[in-house]
């Protein structure tokens, strides 16, 4: 049966909600009152011990589903205690911005779980489990592939595939039954819109890496006063004979050989 393996928790998130914490931990002063950092702190040393915690390969992905979503419920519980301070406002823009990777990272690793864990025996029990982390892939690429490594991404697109190419020998056995039939579509359904999605978001990167990489050789050549040579200068003024491709005279050959 289908499943997407993810290999652990991105350096590159951990990266985000450090910087988040550590600018935090800065402008503590600046941004509450003395009385109220207590809670901050608290809050600040929960979230590292468990983000070292989820970085664990040991975890299951149901363990770091609940990881991320203790540290995600906790981040909000102070947004919300704070969301009509008008002096607290740095800190709401900074929880938006810690909670947007960690809810993503919360629901990947939900859709992971019900799809490579869980599993009862029971073929259409454990089928409609794994549609519905299919479903739930399917909703956080498409909201969230900006939070997302290349390197997980490709992981995610794999599952996806391998989810598509069901053997026929399985199409015929799933369709067997008219409700298996109809999880089957489903299936591929997301599986092909996860597919589209990350090869979207990953061919847009690679436009947007060539784009600035002319733009960069452009301005290079501007600053060193000089301009990029135009195209087609010489259009007209020499013809390709029709033996141009003709091999050497042999007198030349002879001469180039040393003959």
């Amino acid at each position: 049966m289908n499943n997407i393996q993810m290999k652990g928790v991105n350096s590159s998130l951990s990266q985000v909600v450090l910087d988040d914490i550590h600018y935090l931990k800065q402008h503590l002063d600046d941004i509450l009152e003395n009385s109220d950092q207590t809670l901050i702190k608290n809050l600040i040393e929960e979230t590292e011990l468990l983000l070292e915690q989820a970085e664990s390969s040991s975890q299951s992905y149901q363990e770091q589903y609940n990881t991320f979503n203790q540290i995600t419920n906790s981040w909000f519980d102070v947004w919300k205690q704070y969301k009509n301070s008008p002096e607290a406002i740095d800190l709401l823009r900074l929880i938006d911005h810690l909670t947007n990777f960690l809810t993503a990272y919360t629901y990947l690793f939900l859709g992971l779980s019900r799809i490579n864990e869980g599993r009862t025996g029971k073929y259409r029990a454990d089928l409609e489990r794994i549609v519905s982390g299919f479903f739930l892939l399917s909703e956080v690429v498409d909201v969230f592939v900006n939070f997302f490594s290349i390197s997980e991404l490709k992981q995610i697109d794999e599952g996806a595939k391998n989810a598509i190419s069901i053997s026929v020998r399985d199409v015929e056995e799933y369709f067997k039954d008219s409700l298996e039939s109809n999880l089957v579509t489903q299936l591929r359904a997301y599986s092909s819109l996860i597919v589209l999605k990350i090869e979207e978001h990953i061919h847009s990167l690679k436009e947007l890496e060539q784009s600035s990489k002319v733009n960069a050789e452009t301005k290079s050549a501007k600053l060193s006063g000089k301009q990029l040579r135009p195209f087609g200068l010489c259009i007209g003024e020499f013809v390709v004979p029709d033996d141009f491709d003709a091999p050497l005279p042999e007198e030349i050959l002879r001469v180039f050989e040393g003959k």
